[in-house]
């Protein structure tokens, strides 16, 4: 598992049992529950590609710290209008943004935009699929869900404000 501090937040990338994924946590929290530094198979097959793919996670987020362009070499598996919508967020260009119904439209269903927003909470390789870029068409949004923190539940929103501004997008609401 590697650990980066970003911002109000540490990124961590590491392995579930469905393989390598990515999670922003409040400073020095510990993975959450199933996110573990062993790839989590006793299958050799899936085990040398869990490992590949985990080192191109983290080369890829280590080439995203330095230009917010990079994006990921492939997508996790999920539901066909998910990938669709993680394709699309890959394309917004940093320092801008785009609504959940301008994504939704973007992925080939313009009156899905909840559906949009949980293709983003699904999202596992964040920030190379950028859902920070995505917002609510009445302001900033929500962003990692409900409950993602015990200890302060506003982090997640400074965490994305902060995502934005390094993006270069002026001042998020």
């Amino acid at each position: 598992m590697k650990r980066w501090r970003l911002g109000p937040a540490d990124l961590l990338a590491g392995c579930d049992a469905r393989g390598p994924c990515t999670a922003w946590v409040e400073p020095g929290s510990p993975a959450p529950r199933g996110m573990a530094a062993s790839l989590g198979t006793t299958d050799a097959t899936k085990f040398a590609e869990h490992h590949l793919m985990l080192d191109e996670l983290i080369d890829s987020i280590e080439r995203w710290l330095i230009d917010p362009r990079t994006v990921p070499s492939h997508l996790p598996s999920g539901p066909p209008f998910h990938r669709a919508c993680w394709t699309a967020a890959c394309s917004i260009v940093p320092g801008t943004t785009v609504t959940y119904g301008e994504l939704a439209t973007m992925a080939g269903r313009p009156a899905a935009a909840r559906a949009a927003a949980q293709a983003m909470a699904r999202n596992r390789i964040a920030p190379l699929v950028p859902c920070h870029r995505v917002i609510a068409s009445l302001g900033l949004g929500g962003f990692m869900g409900t409950g993602a923190s015990a200890g302060d539940a506003a982090w997640p929103l400074r965490l994305k404000r902060w995502l934005l501004a390094r993006d270069g997008v002026p001042a998020a609401r």
